[in-house]
């Protein structure tokens, strides 16, 4: 339950069914497994897996939690096996024959070890026989190898000398490759989903060799989770803990960009995340939704408690308010890598690494006497887009004006926009974005569809891609959002909350993405209508600032930034591993 790509993967639903459910229900019709037993943990939140074991009559064996093999150990002996299966409890479309296929060459060859013949294609994975002679060994000789304690059968395949490995002969419809059919993210359990539904089966009925004949015929299917990596054997992951602001008086930019990093992070360098939220409760269900385990912070010395008992590897910063350099100073002797992202404050001067676009803050700040590396560019800008659920660019079939301030807008600039705009070019419609956290979000949409038949509204989105992709220009309360739009090459009009926010916004204005129209309490209503019409009015200056904007923020940023962070937490981890002694040292 505990995973930290996706905590309670294992229990989720499957077509109706916990995930173990689909295991269980597959192996049971195995004939050469006698016996099965779930090997859990020794952590409290593995009791659920308890419970759900006893009401289906499985031996549930538990032990360490971050060893594996041990709990192999204690199962083996539980159970008196002379062969064990190591089955992956991620892994739905077990084939009760292809299991019982390893099992009898495994026996017929007198082997400890089990594989495929060398340059056969094989779909099934999660499947790995073996002796208890080669469980023995690997207990004796490589009991403190990580790659034995957290893959056990992994080792067999990292050394093939360590046992006797045998061979087995192609099965009959697995004889191909079935790309990634493991739930480790949720994005791989919408494609579990997604294809049971295209093949109308139930719990338990969709066959591993229906379904590769399914993407063979409709490949696309495969792009749900396609862009997932799978976690190496030699362990090169770990767990970020991710503070951020949200929600009420923050808003979600942070947020969002957080959310973006950590699905990088878990999606492409498998390492897992969890948030730590100061703010309101509201903050956490677009986090929830992502899959990522999240809790509301009570005080700083929470923070503090959360390190030392998640002991995350490493600790990413997004924040106004939060621990000082002193304290991050302190919190750093217990993480290997420390992160801020877009941080203006002391803080930044203890930490590892610190992102940034090329704003003019940035370029102010004073970096005399601090270890951090400081990354600066518009490669580093963060967005709030799932880029594996972003839209191409398309073309609307009318002129679209998408306005965009925020998703608590305390300051009630949509309605003043709505307002503003009644005398906007009639080709031109208009969507306003109402924010999950706007007060008084419904009546306020009521409002503005009543001032014209152009107007409509955009409720309840987490991710804006598809009226980004949709758009033709942009008004926006400047934030994660500006940054989005110039990904998707959306000119924009950019109002500041803050004198911040204008100088930010003032980076943008001058590269050419779009226009600061100023401080948004000093910009009166017809200034606001006049840019905007002149803007629609200029069909090559639009054209141009959507030239510059994705020349310039390709929405690649958590890309990146998890990329760094994943590089320096190999290093970092490296001497480590050798025994020697922790020493931070980043080019």
């Amino acid at each position: 339950m505990g995973s930290t790509r996706f905590p309670g993967k294992v229990l989720k639903p499957v077509a109706g069914k916990p995930l173990l459910w689909h295991i269980v229900h597959r192996l049971r019709q195995c004939a050469l497994v006698e016996e099965i037993a779930v090997a859990t943990s020794t952590n409290p939140r593995d009791d659920a897996i308890v419970e759900w074991g006893a009401g289906e009559g499985i031996m549930v064996v538990r032990g360490p939690e971050d060893d594996v093999l041990a709990r192999y150990a204690r199962a083996a002996e539980a159970l008196d096996a002379d062969i064990i299966v190591r089955v992956s409890s991620d892994a739905p479309f077990i084939d009760a024959g292809f299991v019982d296929h390893l099992v009898a060459t495994l026996i017929e060859q007198d082997g400890d070890y089990v594989l495929m013949q060398e340059g056969i294609a094989c779909a099934h994975e999660g499947a790995d026989p073996f002796s208890r002679r080669a469980l023995d060994k690997l207990m004796m000789d490589a009991g403190s190898d990580p790659a034995a304690r957290e893959h056990v059968t992994g080792y067999f395949k990292l050394h093939p000398d360590f046992v006797k490995i045998v061979r087995a002969t192609p099965y009959p419809g697995l004889t191909r490759k079935g790309g990634r059919l493991t739930i480790d993210t949720p994005d791989d359990l919408a494609f579990v989903e997604a294809v049971h539904a295209r093949m109308s089966a139930k719990a338990g009925e969709a066959s591993l060799a229906d379904l590769l004949l399914l993407l063979e015929r409709e490949p696309e299917l495969a792009r749900i989770n396609g862009h997932v990596r799978q976690k190496p054997i030699i362990p090169s992951g770990g767990l970020a803990l991710i503070r951020c602001d949200g929600g009420g008086k923050f808003g979600y930019g942070h947020v969002k960009r957080m959310v973006s990093l950590a699905r990088a992070l878990r999606d492409r360098e498998s390492i897992g995340a969890v948030f730590a939220v100061n703010g309101t409760t509201d903050a956490l269900a677009p986090i929830r939704r992502a899959g990522f385990e999240a809790q509301l912070l009570s005080s700083e010395e929470h923070l503090n408690e959360l390190v030392a008992r998640l002991a995350p590897q490493i600790l990413l910063l997004d924040c106004r308010e939060g621990p000082g350099r002193a304290a991050l100073e302190a919190l750093a002797h217990d993480v290997a890598i420390t992160a801020v992202i877009d941080d203006g404050s002391e803080r930044r001067l203890a930490a590892d690494f610190a992102y940034y676009p090329p704003v003019p803050q940035v370029h102010a700040l004073e970096w005399t006497g601090a270890r951090t590396v400081p990354r600066i560019g518009w490669q580093w800008s963060l967005t709030g887009l799932n880029p594996h659920l972003t839209p191409a660019r398309a073309l609307a079939t009318r002129p679209t004006l998408l306005v965009a301030m925020g998703g608590s807008d305390p300051f009630g600039l949509t309605v003043r926009a709505a307002q503003a705009l009644t005398g906007i070019d009639p080709a031109w419609r208009v969507r306003f974005v109402i924010g999950a956290g706007m007060r008084d979000g419904a009546a306020n949409a009521a409002a503005i569809v009543a001032l014209s038949d152009r107007y409509e509204t955009v409720e309840h989105a987490d991710d804006l891609a598809l009226e980004y992709a949709h758009a033709d220009l942009g008004l926006c309360a400047f934030g994660v959002t500006a940054y989005e739009m110039a990904a998707f090459g959306v000119p924009a009009l950019y109002l500041g909350l803050t004198e911040d926010h204008c100088q930010s916004a003032r980076a943008f204005d001058e590269a050419g993405m779009g226009q600061l129209l100023g401080l948004s309490a000093d910009v009166k209503s017809e200034d606001l209508a006049k840019a905007v019409g002149q803007l629609i009015q200029d069909a090559p200056r639009r054209r141009q600032m959507r030239k510059v904007g994705l020349s310039l923020i390709d929405g690649e940023g958590a890309a990146r930034i998890a990329a760094d962070l994943a590089q320096a937490l190999k290093e970092e981890q490296a001497p480590r591993s050798a025994g020697q002694e922790k020493l931070k040292t980043f080019p």
